[in-house]
């Protein structure tokens, strides 16, 4: 028999267009870590913020538009281009710069600016992340991604690194004019998963979105007998789902045919809203037999070690 876990916390968001449901959820979701100088979405949003997205409910195209000019294969180009949308839609801000390098003398890369715009007329330095990590054992520093091939700890160091990038003397050449020595925040978004649901430890957020983490053979925790699934492919791991009735399985049957998976993959439980739909009310990843292998996991250990967040 399935166990049934109620998630402690929810996040709910009121539009229907999946587009506009990400971007909604890059500008709105709680941060899952404090890098110190963290981006409110109340600052992203500004005065204008939910009356654009309430229009963009009722017409996604310029949305849509923009997305299929650039289509994306990765999720963090996906969430990039997202708020690229909004920085370029958004009245109080000016989108002045994105993805730009910054190289030493000698042509080494030494950073890249996620974006630089005016905020309010205030020259910023924009870092984003969308992360998502399990937690192996109890503390941050045993969060790591699911093809582990990435770390929290690494995540949060070089998050800290980029944050001072503006003050890099390499910066001053690329930089433009109004921007030397700016302030430089973070907009981070993400899930965090865990096998058991312990208070978060600072600096994880208290609020942070959580996931579980169960393996993938055995009943996964469930919130209703009413529920249902799916597979969430990478470019859906943003928002919680919303689907149509007719693409949701039974949990026995799309855990037969994830069976055959070899690393963890993300599902949603999901419970109906009428009109034929379904929302996600819960989340995780259902790892494999003889996950995490070992020798990549010691790689990554490996990568860690001395790596400070100061």
């Amino acid at each position: 028999m399935s166990t049934t876990a109620s998630p402690e916390r929810s996040f709910y968001l009121p539009f229907t267009q999946p587009a506009l449901r990400d971007l909604a959820f890059l500008l709105t979701a709680p941060a899952p870590w404090d890098s110190g100088s963290n981006l409110s979405p109340q600052r992203l949003l500004g005065r204008d913020g939910p009356a654009l997205l309430a229009a963009l409910e009722q017409d996604p195209a310029p949305l849509n538009a923009w997305l299929a000019a650039q289509p994306c294969r990765r999720l963090g180009h996906y969430a990039e281009r997202l708020l690229a949308f909004w920085f370029q839609l958004a009245p109080h801000i000016e989108l002045v710069a994105a993805n730009l390098p910054v190289s030493d003398a000698g042509g080494r890369t030494v950073g890249e600016f996620d974006f630089l715009v005016r905020l309010d007329g205030e020259p910023l330095h924009v870092e984003t992340a969308s992360k998502f990590y399990l937690q192996l054992g109890r503390g941050p520093d045993t969060l790591i991604g699911p093809s582990l091939r990435d770390a929290w700890l690494l995540k949060a160091a070089k998050l800290q690194a980029q944050l001072r990038l503006v003050h890099h003397p390499a910066a001053r050449r690329v930089l433009p004019a109004g921007f030397a020595d700016c302030a430089s925040q973070a907009r981070l978004a993400g899930w965090f998963f865990y096998s058991q649901m312990l208070a978060p430890q600072p600096p994880l957020a208290a609020d942070q979105l959580q996931g579980w983490i169960s393996p993938v053979w055995q009943d996964w925790p469930s919130c209703s007998p009413a529920s249902r699934w799916i597979w969430l492919p990478r470019l859906q791991w943003l928002a919680p789902a919303r689907v149509r009735d007719d693409t949701v399985r039974e949990q026995h049957s799309l855990r037969q045919e994830l069976l055959q998976a070899a690393v963890p993959q993300l599902v949603a439980e999901l419970l109906p809203v009428g009109d034929g739909y379904w929302e996600e009310v819960a989340r995780g990843f259902v790892v494999p037999s003889g996950w995490p292998e070992q020798a990549a996991l010691q790689q990554l250990l490996a990568s860690m070690a001395g790596c400070s967040l100061g």
